[in-house]
């Protein structure tokens, strides 16, 4: 997921695999960034991250930073998504 691959539409699209890059809430691109900070389908899952990080740092953070100092924490919020439905 962090290297933008995998079962994500914005992804696929580009392979013509899907038919759209759109995300099913209708508000943006199924891009890493828009999962990790807007989509508001896994709001509670990015709830939960948001918390953890806000212990020490400010939200948002970058991608770096979830990966290295959060890695637990990111790992929970990714094995917690189901691309399927999104």
């Amino acid at each position: 997921m962090v290297r933008g691959h995998g079962n994500i539409k914005a992804y696929l699209y580009r392979f013509k695999i899907k038919d759209s890059p759109m995300c099913s809430c209708k508000r943006g691109e199924q891009t890493i960034d828009h999962i990790l900070f807007n989509c508001e389908l896994v709001e509670q899952e990015r709830d939960i991250l948001k918390a953890a990080v806000q212990r020490s740092e400010n939200w948002p953070v970058s991608k770096d930073i979830l990966i290295n100092k959060y890695c637990k924490n990111f790992k929970i919020f990714t094995d917690s998504l189901s691309l399927d439905k999104l």
